[in-house]
């Protein structure tokens, strides 16, 4: 590979995806120190790579469905036209589509930037469209692979065999500053307990978060009480302004940190400044990995979610209900969790999947 050689990877989900390719960008970096290395994902995720050691450079785009108020649809597709246009100029050799399955709408966002080569994740025995002339195959007897592991298999067709390292984010020096500054100094360990999830099947009760803090504050450590602010009906963006006020009002005055984050920035921060973090499946526990604190989390008993999307290569407990039957993880009771971050406050070790 050398100096004039060009890599664009595509990452067009959620945040723990885009975290959860990391990985692969400082693979790609470690292999070829003198290419140019961009990616392409959109203004949902961003803020998670902002600044990541292993890019040049991030472009961002905006899904119709994430507009801002004010912000028109002619305005938001005539500026995904002009990146077009600016990526292509860019010439790459190669665009990564970093998914672990065939993905139509990042497939045309690879086609609009028309570089040399396309690599992607293809069904086996299946028609895939021939642009994908680099495919990574996907067989129905495949292993489950954590996250990082399977999209980091779209490396293979550019020969390189490095191994997937630790999740990798930067949080700016100014923005920890903020944080500790807002957080402040006191006793104990500093323990977050993330209470927002967007899926309803990964909805933890109010009353467990409850018996949880009044656990971890009986041990002398603090909360920091974290959440995505706004209303729950809000169409955008959920909040869950409700959820943490219920949790604050049944707790004594000052029992816990409040801390609402309303970008991506300020939850990696404070994320940054944890002894533990507590969260259910999702971007904010991706987030804590990333920014290397152990983690307690809460998963669907589905093998699917927790052998695919544990925290990855740090210190950690996976806790799920006991039942197939039962798998949401409403039905996880409060003492597993309570007990893991104990375990996990008191040895820092990782340890296996448990069930409540």
């Amino acid at each position: 590979m050398t100096s004039q050689k060009k890599i664009l990877v595509i990452r067009r989900d959620n945040i723990g995806d885009l975290v959860c390719t990391t990985p692969l960008l400082d693979a790609l970096r470690a292999a070829w120190p003198t290419a140019r290395i961009d990616a392409l994902v959109n203004s949902y995720n961003a803020g998670v790579i902002e600044g990541q050691r292993s890019l040049d450079q991030v472009h961002v785009y905006t899904k119709t469905k994430h507009r801002l108020p004010g912000q028109s649809l002619s305005a938001i597709l005539l500026g995904r036209l002009r990146m077009y246009w600016a990526l292509r100029r860019l010439q790459y050799d190669y665009a990564i589509i970093a998914g672990t399955a065939p993905s139509s709408h990042a497939l045309k966002l690879a086609k609009a930037v028309r570089p040399k080569h396309i690599v992607g994740f293809v069904l086996d025995g299946q028609p895939h469209d021939a642009v994908i002339d680099l495919p990574v195959v996907r067989r129905a007897a495949d292993p489950i692979r954590h996250q990082v592991e399977d999209v980091h298999r779209l490396l293979e067709p550019l020969g390189i065999t490095l191994p997937p390292g630790p999740l990798s984010l930067t949080v700016p020096a100014e923005a920890l500053a903020q944080a500790r500054a807002r957080i402040g100094a006191g006793p104990g360990r500093l323990v977050a307990v993330h209470i927002s999830a967007r899926e309803a099947t990964r909805v933890w009760p109010v009353a467990h978060y409850i018996q949880l803090i009044e656990q971890l504050r009986a041990q002398g450590h603090r909360v920091l009480l974290l959440w995505s602010p706004g209303a729950k009906d809000n169409p955008r963006h959920p909040g869950d302004d409700e959820k943490a006020a219920e949790i604050i009002a049944a707790l004594p005055a000052d029992a816990v940190i409040p801390y609402p984050t309303s970008e991506l920035g300020a939850l990696m921060a404070a994320l940054a400044c944890v002894d533990l973090a507590v969260c259910c499946d999702g971007g904010g526990l991706h987030v804590a990995a990333g920014v290397g604190v152990p983690v307690v989390g809460l998963f669907e008993h589905l093998e699917g979610k927790y052998l695919h999307w544990y925290p990855w290569q740090v210190p950690h407990r996976v806790i799920t209900s006991d039942s197939v039957d039962d798998w949401q993880i409403a039905h996880i009771a409060p003492q597993p969790v309570i007990d893991a971050c104990f375990a996990l406050l008191n040895s820092q070790a990782a340890q296996p999947v448990e069930t409540a």
